[in-house]
């Protein structure tokens, strides 16, 4: 089955999903160059993992089936996006459950 957003994710975007902490700081896999997702730069409150509401500068739509990028991973915006370096304060499966709508993961970017 072909996705149906497949026209959305126009824009490249380099990934360092967290993989944990070291006594020197936040530890991350090498960058994940392949993915491409919809870039929409609208300032907007979010629920942050811990609870608190936090603001979002901008938040990445990316194909359902991307493997999770946990909070507090890195991710780089393309040149046309100022080549922006943001962390991800939150993300998560947009998932109707009845197949009414496609389905899609985002994440929100400081």
């Amino acid at each position: 089955m072909t996705d149906p957003l497949a026209h959305w994710w126009r824009w490249p975007v380099t990934v360092e999903r967290l993989q944990g902490y070291s006594a020197d700081g936040p530890v991350f896999e090498p960058p994940d160059t392949s993915l491409r997702g919809k870039i929409t730069a609208k300032r907007k409150k979010v629920l942050a993992a811990d609870g608190s509401e936090v603001i979002s500068e901008a938040r990445v739509s990316l194909p359902a089936g991307t493997p999770i990028i946990p909070v507090g991973s890195m991710v780089t915006l393309p040149p046309e996006w100022g080549s922006r370096r943001a962390e991800v304060l939150a993300e998560q499966l947009h998932h109707d459950g009845a197949g009414l709508t496609p389905n899609f993961y985002s994440i929100d970017l400081t």
